[in-house]
């Protein structure tokens, strides 16, 4: 009995593998963002739809996800900063439809965002927007009030 079982496990451990099998696996890479639409000032509490606009290379991509992450600004304490990166993938095995012509879609995404804090006075966004010439991140960057703006007096006329 015990002979037969190391035989069947031996047998599956070689079953499971599969040496034809060399071709790529699906790929990430970040994209291009090209702009945001994003509110004049955030309120507390609030929720706010976020519309980016990213650059997803080309038809044989598709898009994965947003990878974000915010934390408070390293010099000024009233900054709260996010960074916001795209994501598409490419799967090498599903390509029967895909023509890489250098074919380029742009593509809206919403993310609804909620401020829980009044504890900073801006909001910066910083969107990934390709790589400078020595290969550092470029940011498409936007500040965002925190508050309702008070709203300025009239100039009266006497």
């Amino acid at each position: 009995m015990k002979k037969i079982i190391l035989f069947l496990s031996i047998a599956f451990s070689f079953a499971a593998c599969n040496i034809d099998d060399d071709g790529p696996g699906i790929s990430y890479t970040y994209v291009e963002i090209l702009d945001a639409t994003l509110p004049a000032y955030f309120i507390v509490d609030e929720e706010y739809e976020i519309d980016i606009t990213y650059d997803i290379g080309s038809d044989c991509n598709t898009f994965s996800s947003f990878e974000y992450n915010g934390r408070p600004h390293q010099e000024h304490d009233s900054i709260f900063e996010f960074y916001v990166n795209a994501i598409v993938s490419y799967d090498p095995n599903n390509v029967a439809n895909c023509t890489d012509t250098g074919l380029i879609k742009t593509t809206n995404w919403t993310e609804n965002f909620k401020l829980n804090s009044d504890q900073y006075e801006v909001i910066r966004f910083n969107f990934l927007s390709g790589t400078n010439t020595d290969h550092t991140a470029k940011y498409l960057t936007r500040d965002i009030l925190v508050g309702e703006p008070e709203d300025t007096p009239e100039e009266t006329t006497e």
